[in-house]
């Protein structure tokens, strides 16, 4: 009788009933969450934490995705099966996955060791140069199929390591470049715009990445041509861009550019100020007929305030707001050349100052023998609208060509931006582009935060004794406590 009331003592204690409450609520918490752990895993649900959101589509994107009404196939050439969590493709693997939720989206990794007929399958012609790691986006379009390829470097942002000459990533293009060639795939219209070629001018491959990799992302295609050798600008010229010729133009070409203007063509002319000071006279002879003229000039800006250290021909410069620009800004630009806006004024065109300089700004006469040196303010930029053909045409007058190119990424920072919004807002002006793809680079943050000395100090002795202190406390409480239960 005495052993069962020591048992029926031993279960009625306290501390038993406490041991087992515990116990319980421990084993729930832990079937709760190899539950909701399992539900996650079903439902596929997750969460990106990342400052950039390099896990997510852009409701851009999501916008493309959920109108699209054509198939379209996504193929990369290698085993997603071996690679590796820490490898740059996973999160490309892992993003398309978000994009083969959409209906029309399918995604297939094809190694071209396994499977060596695929380069030759998917590229008989042998135009696009595909290899190993590559992707190919493509789509039937009218019966006819279209077709983009996408390599590493397309898929990554870069930039220069000057200690260690090499390329470091920095932030990933990959949504921007999938979305836009998924536009460019599945779109009825390819409009083109054509860089001259024949009179030393820059070479955009060379020159101007940057810029054709947005409009190729914008179902523009960017093509090169010879005026000398054509009879007619082709049809699908939506625009030409002049950029920064050396030499002058033959009056032939002359003409051709105004027959292009006179039926509706749209032009962007980029002059540099330079050394040799060549004259154009045919080309400025073309463009008095619209109002404007070149400049033989190097501005040069006087108030140290409107240009960078020690360099007064690299100068700031104001954007106006008007039926081009959306709103006021300033930017920068180097070694320009000043254009002239004529006072002959016609009713069928309108002139419109896009980029000026402040009062304290002058135009260098590169040969003085030219006359004298103009006063500001001065016109960097000009735009016209000539509505005395069969249809309206559109001309841009830029002096300047480097502020858009790569290689003022790396001097102009966030100035380029505004360079490069700048452009292709004239752009925007001559050929309409819908829906543009506006997916920025995510770059590869560091959530990082500053504290001071003093701060440092404090957070040392919390950790190191206020908190060790507080859990001795409070397990002492704990133990006295049970001691009287």
């Amino acid at each position: 009788m005495a052993k069962n009331n020591g048992a029926k003592n031993l279960f009625n204690k306290r501390s038993l009933k406490y041991g087992t409450n515990a116990a319980v609520m421990t084993a729930a918490v832990i079937i709760i969450a190899l539950v909701v752990n399992l539900l996650v895993d079903m439902l596929d649900l997750k969460l990106d934490l990342t400052p950039n959101k390099l896990y997510s589509l852009s409701e851009t994107t999501e916008n493309i995705l959920s109108e699209l009404d054509k198939p379209v196939e996504i193929i990369g050439l290698f085993d997603d099966g071996t690679v590796s969590s820490d490898s740059n493709y996973k999160q490309i693997t892992d993003l398309l996955a978000l994009y083969e939720k959409y209906p029309n989206i399918t995604v297939k990794y094809i190694d071209p060791d396994k499977n060596t007929g695929i380069i030759n399958q998917l590229d008989p012609d042998d135009t696009m140069d595909l290899g190993m790691s590559d992707f190919v986006v493509k789509s039937v379009v009218n019966g006819n199929e279209k077709k983009k390829k996408l390599d590493y470097y397309d898929l990554f942002e870069y930039e220069y390591n000057q200690y260690t000459f090499s390329q470091n990533i920095k932030g990933s293009n990959a949504e921007n470049s999938f979305t836009g060639a998924i536009k460019y795939v599945t779109s009825e219209y390819t409009p083109v715009i054509y860089f001259t070629e024949g009179h030393d001018e820059n070479n955009v491959d060379n020159v101007y990445g940057n810029l054709r990799n947005y409009l190729e992302k914008n179902n523009i295609l960017v093509k090169n041509i010879n005026l000398m050798t054509v009879d007619a600008i082709p049809e699908d010229a939506e625009m030409l861009v002049v950029a920064s010729p050396k030499q002058d133009f033959t009056y032939t070409e002359r003409d051709l550019l105004d027959n292009y203007i006179y039926n509706g063509g749209n032009v962007i002319f980029l002059f540099d100020y330079l050394a040799k000071d060549p004259s154009f006279d045919q080309l400025n002879g073309l463009l008095s007929k619209y109002n404007i003229a070149i400049n033989y000039d190097k501005v040069k800006e006087t108030d140290e305030s409107r240009h960078l250290s020690k360099d007064p021909y690299t100068i700031f410069v104001d954007v106006y707001s008007n039926d081009i620009m959306s709103s006021n800004f300033s930017t920068i630009m180097t070694n320009s050349r000043s254009i002239s806006i004529l006072k002959n004024k016609k009713d069928y065109i309108t002139t419109t100052s896009l980029i000026r300089t402040k009062d304290s700004a002058i135009g260098e006469m590169v040969d003085k023998s030219r006359g004298s040196d103009n006063k500001g303010p001065l016109d960097i930029a000009v735009a016209v609208e000539y509505k005395g053909g069969s249809e309206t045409g559109k001309i841009i007058t830029i002096g300047n060509s480097s502020f858009i190119s790569d290689s003022a990424y790396q001097y102009y920072g966030d100035y380029y931006i505004a360079n490069m919004n700048f452009f292709l807002s004239c752009v925007n002006w001559m050929v309409d582009i819908e829906d543009d793809i506006i997916v920025p680079t995510k770059n590869y943050d560091q959530n990082m935060f500053s504290i001071t000395d003093q701060q440092s100090t404090i957070m040392g002795i919390v950790l190191i004794v206020v908190f060790p202190l507080i859990i001795f406390g409070t397990g002492l409480m704990v133990y006295l406590r049970r001691r009287h239960l």
